[in-house]
C-alpha cells in the first residue's frame, strides 16, 4: 500500500481545503521522499493548516444573550511564501544505478536546491549525473525526480461554527464535523472543537467598547476504514478581543497567543526507491507544529437583520485571511 499520509491529504482536501488534489497522484509523489525529506515536503502546507485552525473564533465581542445563537461556515487561508514552496531535497551518498556505483558531489549533487514542496511547482526537480561522473555513458541522465507539487498558491480551511449564549456573561463555542467517510475506502475524517468566551466590559461600567476574552481547543482526526488513527492535527487558542459596533458595522480586533501541531502516525515511503531516498528510520511517522505562537487581528462585521457577513486578517508568522458568513439571533 502506497503511503498512508495520502490519508491525511486526501481527507483534509476533500473536506477542509479549497484546493483538489487526485488520490493516485499524490500516493505516487509522496512515495518518492523519506525521513526528513518527508517531514521538509510536507510540513509548509501542515503548518498553514494549523493557522487556519486557530482561525475565525469570533467576529464581535459583545456576546450573545442567553440562548442567542450564531450558526455559520468560515474560510481560513493562508498565503504562501515563495520559501514555502521548496525545499533542499538531500540524497544519499552513494546511489546505486544501472549497475554501478554514483557517489555524491562525483557523479551528482547531494543536495537538489529548488524541489518543490507539496505547495509547489507541478513538476519535480530533477537529479542528473554531472559532467565530472567518470561514467561517461550516464552524464547528463536523469536518474531520480523529486516528488511534484500541487502548486497551491495558499493553504485553506473551511470550518462549520456555532456559538450560544449562557448566563453569566458566557457564550460556548463548537465547531463539527462527523465521522465521515472518504472516497474510495480512503479512510474517515473527524474534526471537533470546543470554547468558551466570557465577557469582560461587563465589569466595567460604561466603557464605550465590547470586550471579552476566549479559549478554544480543536482536534481533526483523519483515520483508516478500521478506525486505525492515520494523523491527528490539534489546535489550541486564548486570546483577548474588543469590538465597537456602529450602526449595521462592527469593528473588531484583539490578541491571541495559540500553537497547533500534526501528528503523522504512519508513513510508508516506497521501499523500492530506497537508493534514492535513503533508508527509511522514520516510518512511524512525524510531527510537525505550526509555526504561529501568536497573532493580532483585525476585521469588520456587516449585520444585515440576522445575516452576518465578517472578515478579518491576522497578523502572525504566518498571516490568515478569514471571511465568513453565518445566521446570527442576539
Amino acid at each position: 500500500m502506497r503511503s498512508r499520509s495520502l490519508i491525511l491529504l486526501l481527507g483534509c482536501l476533500a473536506f477542509f481545503s479549497l484546493t483538489s488534489i487526485a488520490q493516485d497522484d499524490l500516493g505516487k509523489q509522496l512515495s518518492k521522499v523519506a525521513n526528513q525529506n518527508a517531514i521538509n515536503y510536507l510540513s509548509p502546507v501542515l503548518a498553514a493548516w494549523g493557522a487556519d485552525l486557530n482561525s475565525g473564533l469570533y467576529h464581535s465581542a459583545d456576546l450573545h444573550d442567553i440562548l442567542g445563537f450564531d450558526v455559520g461556515l468560515k474560510v481560513g487561508a493562508v498565503m504562501m511564501k515563495d520559501e514555502d514552496r521548496v525545499f533542499d531535497l538531500v540524497l544519499p551518498d552513494q546511489i546505486q544505478y544501472g549497475g554501478v556505483t554514483l557517489n555524491a558531489g562525483v557523479d551528482y549533487d547531494k543536495v537538489i536546491s529548488g524541489a518543490p514542496t507539496a505547495l509547489g511547482e507541478p513538476n519535480g526537480k530533477a537529479v542528473t549525473v554531472k559532467s565530472t561522473s567518470p561514467f561517461l555513458p550516464l552524464r547528463g541522465q536523469t536518474i531520480f525526480t523529486s516528488p511534484k507539487g500541487f502548486n497551491m498558491k495558499f493553504a485553506s480551511l473551511l470550518m462549520p461554527q456555532a456559538a450560544i449564549g449562557l448566563p453569566f456573561g458566557l457564550e460556548v463555542i463548537g465547531r463539527f464535523v462527523p465521522n465521515i467517510s472518504l472516497p474510495d475506502d480512503a479512510g474517515k475524517v473527524n474534526f471537533i472543537g470546543f470554547g468558551i468566551r466570557h465577557s469582560i466590559d461587563q465589569y466595567i461600567p460604561l466603557l464605550p467598547i465590547d470586550v471579552s476574552i476566549h479559549f478554544m481547543t480543536q482536534k481533526l482526526t483523519i483515520s483508516d476504514m478500521n478506525d486505525h488513527k492515520i494523523v491527528g492535527a490539534s489546535g489550541t487558542a486564548y486570546g483577548i478581543e474588543v469590538s465597537k459596533s456602529l450602526a449595521l458595522l462592527t469593528v473588531y480586533g484583539g490578541y491571541q497567543i495559540e500553537k497547533s501541531a500534526w501528528d503523522v502516525d504512519l508513513y510508508n515511503p516506497d521501499l523500492s526507491l530506497t537508493q534514492f531516498i535513503g533508508t527509511p528510520v522514520a516510518i512511524a511517522g512525524f510531527h510537525v507544529d505550526g509555526r504561529n505562537t501568536s497573532r493580532f487581528h483585525a476585521g469588520v462585521r456587516l449585520l444585515l437583520a440576522i445575516i452576518n457577513v465578517h472578515a478579518d486578517y491576522s497578523f502572525a508568522t504566518q498571516p490568515v485571511v478569514v471571511a465568513g458568513v453565518g445566521i446570527s439571533l442576539r
